[in-house]
């Protein structure tokens, strides 16, 4: 394959993920600091599950003779989502303060002398 080909198959892969993103991002609600753990839960659920659906509707279209591997295609969809990195960003935070405090409840008693 030519490094025109290659060139032209990155561009328009990257154009698609940003479309598709966009597309996801915009059906969601807008990410809230405030909102409760379920809501959260729910929205990266059903952004991820949206996520899921446009690769298997697209993926035979991107597979055909791509030298790039999806890479362009795969950086621009996420990108597209900056809610959804807030999310899970924001639910990560809460399961490593939730670890943090169960392995403080199971940590041994030292006993002061």
């Amino acid at each position: 394959m030519s490094t025109g080909r290659s060139i032209q198959i990155s561009v328009t892969h990257t154009l698609i993920g940003i479309a598709i993103g966009a597309v996801i991002e915009s059906l969601l609600p807008k990410f809230t600091q405030g909102a409760s753990l379920t809501s959260l839960a729910f929205e990266t659920t059903v952004q991820a599950g949206l996520n899921g659906a446009a690769l298997v509707a697209v993926a035979g279209f991107l597979s055909a003779n791509d030298p790039t591997n999806g890479i362009p295609f795969a950086t621009a969809l996420y990108a597209a989502q900056p809610e959804l990195t807030q999310r899970i960003e924001h639910i990560s935070l809460v399961v490593k303060d939730q670890v943090a405090q169960g392995v403080q409840r199971t940590a041994p008693q030292i006993v002061a002398v």
